[in-house]
């Protein structure tokens, strides 16, 4: 959307600016503090990104947890950075090579996955870390070293003889947490490899190998650390809770968060911190269908449900089924008295394609102009360019509704499902599953809200 609102305003301003004399608008003080008046408002891309990229290298997040029963395993991450083109990648089994997911970003680069074996991994980045033993021992492997684990490795114990014999770049500024579906995990640092002790292991953006090296203490350590040692179920509501009370917002903010279910071959798969919206991903069968790449904005509807709210009672004779999404995408609401949807009762919401406010004013500020154009003789077209920089401005400001993290609320409507004669004195789920314009591969559901009806 800025790219095609910027173009427009390009056109627009070009095609007035022609039939001006450019010495009259070198001399014309209204445009001289009209150009000034732009310089304040949209300072130059050293201005807005030079100060943030002298900051990356001190910018490290990201949380990354593993955790085991003896007999549920999960594992949970938030990536959280500046870049909103996120992806992943499925990579069936090929020549010995075993099949996997890899997620990150549009680059391609892996910041984590986990292949066929159930065996998972995340990486967080640190401080620099010297290697004197890795560099005097090992081989320098000259790729990622985790994609050759995930390819050849079945296990821990395999991925652990593969860093005992190798080394590689990414290591220096680099950790790796680690799991398989036995129950066991380790953390690679540099030169040590720290292994699980007890039932749970947590990796933030810093060694504690070297604490001393900067990143502690960590508040996301520490809150990750305090859950999993005080709950007694081990469950992905857990994992997922854990998720959203270490989230990032702000310039580098959670992309995307991933709960795995390491036994199971699940991973649920969520966008933007909006942990009310994801994606199961069953990874054997997704395998099967070949080597494909999703970006992971365009699978999610960026739903928020609204009501019923969570345990709230209503009066069974009629019910308002109410959540956000976006409207390009088409809906399904379920509700039903189980709490697994077996007996559901299921309404198609098609997608509204609703563009709001903002496109209506657009138009009507371009049909204004064009009367106006008409209208303007020689004397005043210079005057016109005062005019028409003001509107370019307006235009960016009414359209351009991305937020500094790259993420845009933009097309976004309520939908409501009213529902009569629920059945009395009963408990009730519901859930919203978005189909997204365009995508036939994967749909993205809600959380499960629940509510009582009146006796």
């Amino acid at each position: 959307m800025l790219k095609r609102t910027i173009l427009l305003i390009v056109i627009t301003l070009t095609t007035f600016i022609n039939a001006l004399s450019f010495e009259d608008l070198a001399k014309d003080s209204y445009w001289a503090k009209a150009n000034a008046s732009i310089s304040n408002i949209f300072p130059s891309s050293f201005e807005i990104y030079g100060s943030e990229q002298s900051q990356d290298q001190k910018v490290f997040r990201c949380t990354i947890f593993y955790a085991s029963d003896g007999i549920t395993i999960l594992a949970g991450n938030n990536e959280d950075w500046s870049d909103p083109k996120t992806a992943f990648r499925l990579i069936p089994s090929s020549d010995g090579k075993h099949g996997w997911i890899k997620f990150g970003y549009a680059g391609g680069y892996p910041q984590g996955g986990m292949n066929d074996q159930g065996l998972f991994w995340d990486a967080t980045g640190c401080a620099y870390l010297e290697m004197p033993f890795s560099e005097t021992s090992k081989e320098k492997y000259s790729g990622s070293l985790m994609i050759k684990v995930m390819e050849e490795c079945a296990s821990v114990q395999e991925a652990r003889t593969i860093f005992e014999n190798y080394y590689c770049e990414d290591q220096y500024r680099a950790q790796y947490l680690i799991g398989d579906k036995s129950g066991t995990s380790i953390i690679v640092e540099g030169d040590s490899i720290i292994a699980k002790n007890g039932n749970y292991q947590v990796a933030t953006n810093f060694y504690q190998s070297h604490p001393e090296l900067g990143g502690y203490p960590c508040w996301r350590y520490d809150t990750a650390v305090s859950m999993l040692h005080n709950s007694s179920d081990l469950s992905t509501y857990l994992i997922g809770s854990i998720l959203s009370a270490t989230h990032q917002e702000g310039k580098y903010p959670t992309q995307y968060s991933n709960i795995y279910d390491l036994k199971q071959g699940i991973i649920y798969l969520f966008h933007f911190h909006n942990f009310e919206e994801f994606i199961k991903i069953n990874l054997a069968d997704e395998l099967g269908k070949g080597n494909r790449v999703y970006d992971m904005p365009n699978l999610f509807s960026k739903i928020q449900t609204v009501s019923p709210k969570e345990d709230t009672t209503v009066n069974a004779s009629r019910v308002t089924f109410k959540w956000n999404g976006k409207s390009t995408s088409t809906y399904d609401l379920c509700y039903s008295m189980d709490p697994n949807f077996r007996d559901c009762n299921s309404v198609i919401v098609e997608a509204s394609h609703s563009y709001g406010l903002n496109r209506t004013l657009f138009g009507v500020v371009i049909i204004g102009l064009v009367v106006m154009g008409g209208a303007v003789n020689k004397k005043s077209k210079k005057y016109m360019v005062v005019v028409l920089t003001i509107f370019a401005v307006s235009l960016l400001l009414i359209n351009c509704n991305d937020d500094i993290t790259g993420h845009s609320n933009s097309g976004i409507d309520e939908f409501n499902v009213t529902i009569d004669n629920l059945e009395k004195n009963s408990t009730y789920y519901w859930k919203v599953i978005a189909h997204p314009e365009g995508n036939n591969d994967f749909s993205s559901e809600s959380i499960v809200q629940t509510f009582s009806t009146e006796s």
